[in-house]
């Protein structure tokens, strides 16, 4: 996967049916931000959960949700002049800073000259990635298995289903012939994708998801495993025609596109479940600890943050690659929905379970496509 950063001029999100989106305005009281690129309720709701995680005041996370995106583009830079002596960066939330891992202490005062913090570890980055995918040849359905950048290990996940599986069994020895750099996880739940009947983007049998990131060549963008199983939506609101299915990237991927024949109108917004929206103006990879919220058709808007990257998560229909999880709550139904900070688009609701919920990364898909957001 190319990690770089995919950036357009505007960006928009329909999470609601976009007609939906169209009956709501945006007072000049609700334009305020309280954060700097945050719609008033997402910035509140971002710093709480922010709050809860790294034990802070409600003031003092409104402050690290405040330099969040500086601290992200310095690690950029920093992983990036460094090559392979870096490996990864997180950002540190509790002290406001973006740590990067490193492989030597020649690297790590090149990044404490910088203003950031410097973590000497054993592993590089592609030693970790290659562990990852050598062991996902063998994954099986239930299993999650990524990257956790700070603790220098690749993840495995294991949902209840694969729990004493032949199968398993293999999985488990091999990850344990490498020692630390391995860590097993055992999740309280199973993972499955999120798409259930209802609403607001609509199957004509009555399954619905929650329509992503609308896109340049009048289409949308949301989960693959909703384009693939439903050929034709409509708008949960009104019942008008959205349009039909035209790709579907599942698995492997978990991203989809529909052409909006239906001419519906496609603000540049996320609808925010209380008849208010948060602006959004650009789109980029995530970073782990990174403070992110979601808005689906079933559960609104959420937020907490990203725990793993890189994940490589099997369903029972087949293994996703290249997915973020964090601990937002998501629900049936709010499959293809957006994940965002502040003004920044990321990903695309996937699915989850026993606490974790998974992401596209959404610049994936808009490379795929050959589109941007608007």
């Amino acid at each position: 996967m190319k990690r770089t950063r995919y950036t357009a001029v505007r960006a928009l999100l329909v999470a609601t049916a976009t007609a939906t989106a169209m009956t709501f305005g945006v007072s000049g009281a609700q334009a305020e931000q309280q954060v700097d690129g945050y719609a008033p309720q997402v910035a509140e709701a971002a710093a709480a959960a922010l709050a809860g995680q790294a034990d802070l005041s409600q003031a003092e996370a409104m402050r690290r949700l405040s330099s969040q995106p500086a601290r992200i583009t310095l690690g950029e830079q920093l992983t990036g002049k460094l090559g392979a002596r870096a490996a990864g960066m997180w950002l540190d939330q509790a002290n406001d800073t973006v740590v990067v891992n490193v492989l030597d202490e020649a690297a790590a005062a090149t990044v404490r000259a910088a203003g950031a913090g410097a973590k000497l570890v054993t592993h590089t980055l592609a030693r970790l990635e290659s562990i990852r995918d050598t062991l996902a040849a063998a994954q099986v359905a239930d299993t999650a298995f990524g990257i956790d950048v700070r603790a220098n290990q690749v993840v495995v996940q294991v949902g209840k289903t694969a729990v004493g599986t032949a199968k398993l069994s293999g999985v488990l020895s091999a990850a344990g012939a490498y020692g630390t750099a391995v860590r097993v996880e055992h999740v309280d739940g199973s993972f499955g994708k999120m798409i259930s009947g209802g609403f607001p983007i609509l199957a004509a049998g009555g399954g619905y998801c929650s329509l992503g990131f609308s896109t340049t060549a009048n289409t949308g963008v949301t989960a693959g495993h909703c384009t693939r199983a439903i050929p034709q939506w409509w708008d949960g609101s009104t019942g008008l025609f959205y349009g039909p299915s035209i790709h579907a990237s599942f698995p492997g991927n978990d991203f989809g596109l529909i052409r909006n024949d239906g001419g519906l109108p496609q603000p540049g917004n996320v609808y925010l479940y209380n008849g208010t929206f948060q602006d959004i103006v650009t789109a980029a990879w995530p970073a782990q600890f990174m403070g992110i919220c979601k808005s689906g058709a079933t559960s609104g808007l959420t937020c907490g943050q990203v725990n793993l990257l890189w994940q490589t998560v099997c369903y029972p229909e087949g293994c996703v690659g290249d997915m973020a999880a964090t601990n937002v709550f998501a629900a049936p139904g709010d499959s293809g929905g957006p994940w965002f900070a502040g003004a920044v688009a990321y990903g695309l609701t996937s699915g989850g379970g026993g606490g974790v919920t998974f992401f596209q990364p959404v610049v994936e898909a808009l490379n795929a496509y050959g589109i941007w957001v608007f």
